[in-house]
């Protein structure tokens, strides 16, 4: 900076987005400028758009330059939304899925029953709007479970909150539930939900660890509203050991969500820097860089399909240790950086097996084979329920939108989607927006 002006912008990547008011497709930059990374893009009608995408840019320099070395094509998708419906038990402010607005239809049993065929191992996950407004929930359950895929529930918990109703999901099948989880604050569900949730959330929770169900906690974080409960959701999540993911999502531009300000947004590196700041014994971005580019070689070893902007970190509940303390990360980073610094062709193969050879010790044996088991998972659908009761999983995340929409990441979107209107797409970052075309057109009949 010179005399106050404004930082000389470096394109660190271009590629291709979509104009947030036509949704056409126009090109876009990734820069760099006043110590930020932002997605810049001009639609020749509509003028320019940018969006903040990193605080850091150290860190997003180092994840995108192992990310794009790896990951060059696309990845078969084995994990798919099926949109069950547009109803609901709720109205929430800021619903990302449009519930009760939108005509979208439901999603009929013999599509799922003709997609299904022949597949094995494919993650499904049930989603609605709220999922259990459909009476015929058990069968859809049994229908994926027994044709070899795992059944993944995605609820608000209302209905689950009856024991012998979700006894019935277990029954037909069902072995993990993504709990929409916001908080220990009714003020917080007033806010967000429109509703007093909290005791119905807690009953919810009881009920899935009396049947040994595995949880991933799903919270919905909106700016200024609930970002002080992420340590509170994070503690609690390391106290259940039933609880096997907490994916922290960040309010985007989607459904009612568009009817808020979007200061209220957050991208999942943002969410970072706010677990951070709560729980800096614990959450630590160095740490989480390190981790993320390992997680990127087993992701390219298994041919599994991941978004950039989504991050990960992993953390075992022995004393809340994270996997620093029992793996040397700071070996794996050095060799993973070497390899995407080198001006020839190096093969991950042989990256990972001096990875291997080099972080094992004393600590690491104890939980090797549940490294292994861990790692394996993503290979197929990831089955949460076989995720080793020692580790808890930390996802930050972001559901894509026509502001965020980058096709170079959007090609390896780690869930496909399944909707009556728009069929079945191997990119749910795509069906997301186009879902929305549905709504601003008004397409859909009354």
């Amino acid at each position: 900076m010179v005399n106050g002006a404004k930082e000389m912008s470096k394109i660190l990547r271009k590629t291709k987005s979509l104009c947030p008011e036509c949704l056409n497709k126009i090109e876009a930059e990734i820069i760099e400028e006043d110590n930020k990374i932002f997605l810049k893009k001009n639609c020749p009608t509509h003028g320019d758009f940018r969006l903040l995408i990193s605080n850091h840019p150290y860190y997003y320099k180092q994840l995108q330059k192992v990310y794009f070395y790896l990951i060059k094509k696309s990845f078969p998708q084995r994990d798919f939304l099926v949109h069950l419906t547009s109803k609901c038990n709720l109205n929430c402010s800021m619903c990302l899925a449009n519930a009760n607005v939108s005509k979208l239809q439901d999603y009929p049993l013999s599509k799922l029953k003709e997609f299904l065929r022949g597949k094995k191992n494919y993650k499904i996950g049930l989603m609605g709007a709220e999922p259990t407004m459909r009476g015929d929930l058990p069968e859809i359950i049994k229908l994926v479970s027994e044709s070899g895929n795992i059944a993944e529930l995605h609820t608000n918990g209302i209905k689950i909150a009856d024991f012998d109703y979700i006894k019935k999901l277990k029954q037909a099948g069902l072995k993990e539930v993504h709990l929409q989880f916001d908080g220990f604050s009714d003020e917080v569900y007033l806010k967000i939900r429109g509703k007093k949730l909290l005791n119905i959330k807690l009953k919810a929770l009881d009920n899935l660890k009396k049947l040994g169900l595995s949880v991933d906690l799903k919270a919905t974080i909106v700016k200024g509203v609930n970002e002080k409960e992420m340590a509170g959701i994070l503690e609690f999540a390391l106290k259940h050991s039933n609880i096997k993911e907490v994916f922290f999502l960040g309010c985007r531009f989607l459904g009612k969500g568009r009817e808020i300000s979007s200061d209220s947004f957050y991208m999942p590196d943002e969410l970072i820097d706010a677990l951070e700041a709560q729980s800096p014994e614990l959450i630590k971005r160095d740490e989480i860089l390190k981790f993320e580019k390992l997680y990127y070689l087993l992701l390219w070893f298994f041919s599994s399909r991941k978004c950039f902007y989504n991050q990960h970190y992993l953390i075992l509940r022995d004393n809340n240790k994270s996997i620093s303390d029992i793996v040397n990360l700071n070996f794996a980073e050095r060799k993973i950086d070497k390899m995407a610094d080198s001006a020839k062709q190096i093969v991950p193969i042989i990256v990972i097996f001096k990875i291997v050879l080099g972080v094992i010790n004393f600590r690491t044996i104890k939980y090797l084979l549940k490294f292994v088991k861990l790692g394996s998972l993503l290979k197929n659908g990831f089955n949460v329920s076989l995720v080793p009761k020692d580790f808890l999983l930390l996802g930050f995340i972001s559901a894509c939108d026509r502001f965020s929409f980058d096709e170079q990441i959007a090609m390896n979107c780690g869930k496909g989607a399944m909707t009556v209107e728009l069929g079945i797409t191997e990119v749910g970052a795509r069906d997301n927006i186009m879902r929305e075309k549905f709504w601003d057109e008004d397409s859909c009949p009354d």
